[in-house]
């Protein structure tokens, strides 16, 4: 871990001693032994003093007239911040913190970040630099101020030290943690990478037919402890622990919600304890997955310590990289049940398009049965009606018949025999 100390320290400006212990403070850091005096003079002094005609960052070289400048702004009740940086010996011989030129470029570039961490106006912000090249502790002494102060400023939160600190960190070097966030995002694609192909390798299972996963799943469902299939059905999912991570996959949907979106954020804590229990049986079964992880969770680590040495800070970036991987793949889990469901969904629908083929069929029969028997039975009535109608008309027929010849007899019958008679 690179270490980039940052401390900060005022006398307070209601205290009638505050302008003479800022003006010895200004003394000490700028005629110090060791202090890197400017060319020609027998002080270190650099900065931005608008006020005394300083207004852009330089060397500051009547030193006696930002004394006493100092020293009236003290008496006005006016806060002045005393701030150091170091670094250790190495560290600044490998990253050139032995010139002073670099110390100088690091306040100058830095200055907006050190302002609004002390909440000062950027366009008010004074300050005067001392480097001091220390045997073991390079260094660099500054006083910092706020040009238009109007109230009592007193302390800074200790939450803006640790920003000052990582700002200034991430600054001197930021080659190093470039190439930690490279590691980081290389770990991260590699992780997701991993977790995907053996998502994948599930993949057949959706493009079987509807009998075979039926079967399938039936099989998965009786798998002992060990899983000793060697194979089920006619799926190869190559490594025995996807076989157990489906099993647990199809145990897991009895407990998801039914409706909504499948979204590991929206899930309940329960639910989520049983997807990460998943997730970490890919962790503690696959080589690939787990050595991305931990290269992930490294990085993560080794950037925080690059800000912080706090332990409790670092355990809380660890836990929260950590919880990011897991909810990648949990998610990834979601995605398998999402496509069960949708298997399973459109196995549904074809049984009941099966179904509903049959019984339109069945009706179609029905009907086209009750439509043949309306005909057989108009057929039978008509046929019925014709034998009728013809009866009736043989029977007209033989009536008038009967009649004719009744007709003649009687005719016959009433005529006289004169003769006879006679």
């Amino acid at each position: 871990m690179k270490d980039v100390v940052f401390k900060l320290r005022f006398n307070h400006p209601n205290k009638s001693k505050t302008p003479k212990l800022n003006v010895n403070h200004f003394n000490y850091i700028c005629k110090r032994p060791r202090a890197v005096y400017n060319e020609g003079q027998n002080f270190c002094c650099f900065g931005k003093v608008s006020e005394m005609g300083y207004s852009s960052f330089g060397d500051i070289n009547d030193f006696e007239k930002i004394q006493n400048h100092i020293k009236e702004k003290s008496k006005n009740k006016t806060t002045f911040y005393k701030c150091i940086v170091s670094l250790t010996e190495q560290d600044a011989l490998e990253k050139g913190f032995n010139d002073r030129e670099k110390w100088e470029q690091l306040i100058k570039n830095n200055s907006s970040k050190l302002a609004k961490q002390m909440g000062i106006k950027i366009e008010d912000f004074e300050y005067v630099c001392s480097v001091h090249m220390e045997k073991g502790h390079p260094h660099i002494h500054f006083m910092a101020w706020d040009k238009k102060q109007e109230i009592l400023r007193s302390n800074i939160p200790k939450n803006n030290f640790a920003k000052i600190r990582t700002e200034l960190t991430n600054y001197i070097f930021k080659d190093e943690l470039q190439n930690l966030y490279n590691s980081k995002n290389k770990s991260k694609e590699d992780f997701k990478t991993f977790v995907k192909n053996i998502i994948k390798e599930v993949d057949p299972l959706f493009e079987i037919s509807d009998e075979e996963y039926k079967k399938y799943t039936e099989e998965l469902k009786s798998l002992d402890i060990d899983l000793n299939e060697s194979k089920i059905f006619n799926i190869d999912l190559h490594e025995k622990y996807v076989r157990e991570i489906m099993k647990d996959i199809y145990l897991l949907r009895k407990d998801l919600p039914k409706t909504g979106r499948l979204n590991y954020a929206f899930m309940s804590e329960n639910i989520k304890n049983e997807i990460d229990a998943i997730s970490k049986k890919i962790l503690a079964n696959n080589i690939e997955v787990r050595k991305s992880f931990s290269n992930y969770i490294q990085s993560i680590k080794d950037i925080t310590e690059f800000s912080r040495k706090n332990d409790k800070y670092i355990s809380k970036n660890v836990k929260s990289a950590e919880d990011e991987l897991l909810k990648f793949t949990g998610n990834q889990i979601l995605n398998i049940c999402k496509k069960i469901n949708q298997k399973e969904f459109a196995i549904k629908k074809n049984d009941f398009e099966k179904v509903k083929e049959e019984i339109e069929e069945e009706q179609k029969n029905f009907e086209r049965q009750e439509m043949l028997g309306l005909v057989t039975n108009l057929i039978n009535f008509m046929t019925k009606s014709e034998n009728k109608n013809r009866n009736i008309q043989k029977n007209k027929v033989e009536s008038i018949e009967a009649k004719k010849e009744l007709a003649k007899k009687l005719e016959n019958k009433s005529q006289i025999d004169w003769e006879n008679e006679r």
